[in-house]
């Protein structure tokens, strides 16, 4: 085994341990009968029906007798077809390991491109299945939204490399994951007009991320009965407008808001798997600050949990995808003993992070 070929399968190894691993891992609680019906039960009823044609249709939850009241999710329409084969629970929960491993493989193409070590960038891509944040939405069930932290960085990593088409088609696989998505990519159009100057690619995704969320929300979940969680931001307001008319207007309510949901101790859950290293690159963490507001400012306990639910999955992504870009930036401004000693320092960082 080459120095050039060991890292690459132990990529392979990692990947299919981790599908492997928690696609039996899950199955065993859905026999049991311990996954929540609002949850499991729900996505299965709407995949089983859109399936048969009866798009998104559900009537196990009372209120909503439509999958996209809850959320807009339609990569829920090819999953449907796997259905085919076998029509139940199972096919989600394997279906789901198995695209979270795959993470791994572009967050490694990335650390390859940027770091120029194989080896720092199989750590990041064993400290990203190894987060709290994704491992706890694996292990709650099958969520669509909890396949979007693949599909992100992969946008991400096709957006530095420069290939359009398949930032798009990663991102639009993303966006389909639920209505929030369409933010962040709207972010990600944002941070590669600023950053990286490409207003040409960067325009029309900012446009289409923004209008799909918008989209998503004012018109497919108003045409179905209204968003169903919207309760979660009474106390902002009983509109969209009033809403954002009291963020703009009220900054006490937020920051008492933020201070119930303990801003700073969720922050800190989230660096810690890549040992603090995203800090390092502010303007890529940011990306995700859409997710981060729909969380922190809910009045929903559950939504301030990173490692035993499915919100924090969102933003796990941009986390790591910072720990990679602001580790590089590291790297660059130093030279000789001094950038072997920066290496073997984050070596040590993401492994103590990833650990803890």
């Amino acid at each position: 085994m080459t120095e050039r070929t060991a890292p690459r399968l132990l990529l392979i190894i990692v990947v299919a341990v981790y599908a492997i691993y928690f696609s039996p891992l899950t199955l065993p609680r859905y026999a049991a009968s311990e996954p929540r019906a609002p949850d499991l039960a729900n996505l299965n009823q709407a995949v089983r029906n859109t399936a048969h044609g009866d798009w998104f249709h559900q009537t196990n939850q009372p209120g909503a007798t439509n999958r996209l009241s809850l959320h807009v999710e339609p990569i829920l329409l090819p999953i449907s077809l796997l259905y085919w084969i076998h029509a139940g629970p199972e096919t989600l929960l394997i279906l789901q390991a198995i695209v979270v491993a795959l993470g791994a493989i572009p967050l490694f193409a990335l650390g390859r491109r940027v770091l120029e070590s194989e080896w720092l960038a199989l750590l990041f891509a064993v400290a990203f299945l190894l987060m709290p944040a994704i491992q706890g939405a694996n292990w709650l069930e099958f969520h669509p939204v909890t396949l979007a932290p693949t599909f992100l960085i992969a946008a991400f990593y096709f957006l530095v490399s420069g290939r359009p088409l398949w930032f798009a088609f990663f991102a639009l696989l993303a966006a389909s994951c639920k209505e929030e998505i369409g933010l962040l990519i709207f972010m990600i159009g944002l941070y590669d007009g600023l950053v990286r100057k490409r207003w040409r690619w960067a325009a029309p995704t900012m446009i289409l991320g923004l209008g799909w969320s918008l989209f998503a929300v004012l018109i497919i979940q108003n045409s179905v009965g209204g968003n169903y969680h919207w309760g979660r931001y009474a106390y902002l307001g009983d509109t969209p407008q009033q809403i954002i008319t009291t963020l703009l207007t009220q900054p006490s309510l937020v920051i008492a808001q933020l201070a119930s949901a303990d801003v700073f101790g969720y922050l800190a859950q989230l660096l810690l798997p890549v040992g603090f290293l995203a800090v390092l690159a502010p303007e890529v963490l940011l990306l995700a600050l859409p997710s981060l507001a729909i969380n922190l400012l809910a009045d929903f306990p559950p939504m301030h949990q990173v490692d035993t639910l499915i919100y924090a999955a969102p933003i796990a992504p941009f986390v790591v995808l910072a720990a990679v870009m602001g580790t590089a930036r590291l790297l660059r401004r130093l030279t000789g003993a001094n950038q072997r000693r920066a290496r073997d320092l984050v070596a040590i960082a993401i492994c103590v992070g990833a650990c803890l």
